[in-house]
């Protein structure tokens, strides 16, 4: 069975991508597929933030990219 989506990614690599999460506070590291079938991880930050979309009867977490420190990639 496949995970139901509570949160969206607001920039970053992954913005706007739909994942799920379990925890309230803290840094995640949210992983993507790309083409060649490697996955991708960035760190997004979770929020108070909340939004709604159509598609879900209960509001999503914001989830908010964490940039690199400059120099740092």
């Amino acid at each position: 069975m496949k995970p139901v989506p509570n949160a969206i990614c607001v920039g970053g690599p992954h913005d706007g991508m739909l994942t799920r999460i379990d925890q309230d506070v803290g840094v995640v590291e949210v992983f993507a597929f790309e083409a060649d079938g490697s996955t991708r991880g960035a760190p997004y930050r979770v929020t108070a933030g909340r939004v709604h979309h159509p598609s879900c009867a209960a509001p999503f977490v914001v989830l908010s990219w964490v940039e690199p420190a400059q120099g740092q990639l």
